[in-house]
């Protein structure tokens, strides 16, 4: 068995494995509800006006807004690994870590606005 000289920047790993599970989980619980919704719309159960009594509700915003984050960190992490497993060249690495991160936190700040902004 070989010793590895230079390990580099490696870490075990668990956090990020962990976060992509848990936003997994809460992603599994919560995505139902907004597609359970768009099936009542499209069925005519639910008009425009309940939906945006539905959506205007405290509760459905603080779902929405637990929606997004665990959306953000879910795909993050993904993708994250994947840049870092397949693009070998550091700067190209930091690069597409950076302009991910820059867009995946501006369109969470775009939804959280529209969802916190309407109504009451």
């Amino acid at each position: 068995m070989k010793l590895v000289k230079d390990p580099g920047s490696a870490r075990s790993g668990f956090k990020d494995w962990y976060l992509q599970r848990l936003s997994a989980v809460v992603l599994a619980v919560l995505l139902p509800l907004p597609l359970a919704l768009l099936v009542m719309v499209y069925t005519g159960q639910v008009d425009q006006f309940g939906l945006l009594d539905i959506i205007d509700h405290f509760v459905s915003r603080l779902l929405h807004t637990l929606l997004i984050i665990a959306l953000i960190i879910h795909a993050y992490m993904g993708l994250k690994v994947m840049i870092e497993d397949y693009v070998p060249i550091i700067g190209w690495r930091v690069s597409l870590i950076g302009a991910m991160l820059v867009v995946m936190s501006g369109f969470g700040i775009w939804w959280l606005a529209i969802i916190w902004a309407w109504g009451g």
